[in-house]
């Protein structure tokens, strides 16, 4: 049996990936490619489908869509004080997550499992350890293939910052002392994603992938495919776009939101920018500046030594090769942006009338 682990990175199609195993997990599993279940939700809906029932990607649970998040999250809370995400609820311990994989495999007999979610990109920096247990608890293979995808520094960090203000988290601006909490982490510094994972799997068995490049390959499922040597069946439901984001102008606007109204105002207006925003938005995702040269400046100065040592790893002179862009700034600051933005909502319907008159107050401030 072959086993194919997709560690991410965060915002680069993982979602997408993940609700496409799960809405084809019956038409996979028929040809041999086990998407597996790791609790009760999971197995039901899987019934559900042997049975000819179908659903809708949208309406599955989260542990039923991104099962292995599920899985991921619960051995981090196992070593460490994060905390289980609210949305993978009753997730059962570890022992009964990893006998569930191994029963399928048994009972199924595939001869590809797959386990996909971004939150294995966060075991290096949690524990190491973690991902020698994962590997230790997981049926023997006979070939293994741990699949990563990586962005460019900065197009990377403004859409995972973007997620976090979406999600109401209060995360500092970027261009004052919002950069430098990523330095240390995962989010900038992809060595620390990358070695402990190196430690305990063979080189040749890691595939590293340029974001760009699977892009150009037509997007997270079709490279996914192409690089593990992954024959898919056919008449496959491709998936919808998953994982909605706000508009860069929206971002200092949800930025003051977050921290001025209560986080149900405060999360029906991120749906709303998230909805409507781009239409709406006088300026362009790819025209609003979030850094500034300051800091794009410090920014490709830190991730040089990181750059050298993902293109050693890929054996090729660049691993980015236009990672000279990481330091030039774009046209319209993000304050101007977001004003333009808020000049555009005023005369928009709403979600309600709290969220209209904060709109006006704040295009004042602006």
């Amino acid at each position: 049996m072959k086993i194919i682990i997709y560690i991410g990175h965060h915002k680069v199609g993982s979602t997408a990936l993940q609700n496409y195993f799960a809405q084809n997990w019956l038409k996979f599993v028929q040809s041999g490619i086990l998407y597996p279940a790791v609790e009760t939700r999971g197995f039901a809906n899987n019934l559900k489908k042997a049975l000819g029932a179908g659903d809708q990607v949208e309406d599955l649970h989260f542990n039923v869509k991104e099962p292995h998040s599920a899985l991921a999250y619960r051995m981090m809370a196992d070593v460490s004080p994060r905390p289980i995400p609210p949305q993978f609820d009753a997730v059962p311990g570890l022992p009964q997550m990893f006998n569930a994989i191994r029963n399928q495999v048994e009972a199924l007999q595939p001869h590809t499992l797959i386990l996909c979610s971004e939150a294995f990109s966060n075991f290096g920096q949690v524990g190491a350890s973690l991902i020698q247990r994962l590997l230790e608890n997981l049926p023997e293979a006979e070939e293994l293939q741990v699949y990563c995808a990586l962005r460019r520094p900065d197009t990377y960090l403004m859409s995972w910052h973007g997620q976090r203000l979406k999600v109401g988290e209060k995360a500092g601006l970027l261009q004052e002392n919002g950069l430098a909490q990523y330095f240390d982490g995962i989010h900038f510094n992809y060595r620390t994603l990358l070695a402990p994972w190196l430690e305990e799997i063979e080189p040749n068995q890691l595939i590293l992938r340029n974001y760009a490049d699977i892009l150009a390959e037509g997007g997270s499922t079709e490279d996914f495919a192409k690089q593990t040597g992954l024959k898919l069946p056919e008449n496959l439901t491709q998936p919808t776009r998953a994982n909605p984001s706000l508009p860069r102008s929206a971002y200092s606007i949800m930025y003051h939101a977050n921290d001025d109204l209560s986080d149900g105002l405060a999360h029906q207006l991120s749906v709303y920018l998230q909805r409507n925003g781009k239409a709406l938005s006088p300026v362009k995702d790819a025209d609003v500046e979030l850094f500034g040269a300051e800091q794009r400046a410090k920014m490709r100065r830190k991730f040089a030594p990181i750059h050298r040592y993902l293109a050693e790893i890929a054996g090729r002179p660049s691993f980015f090769p236009d990672i000279s862009a990481v330091g030039k700034v774009l046209p319209v600051p993000e304050h101007d942006a977001g004003r333009q933005l808020l000049d555009a909502l005023l005369s928009e319907d709403l979600p309600n009338e709290e969220i209209a008159n904060y709109v006006k107050q704040l295009q004042q401030k602006f």
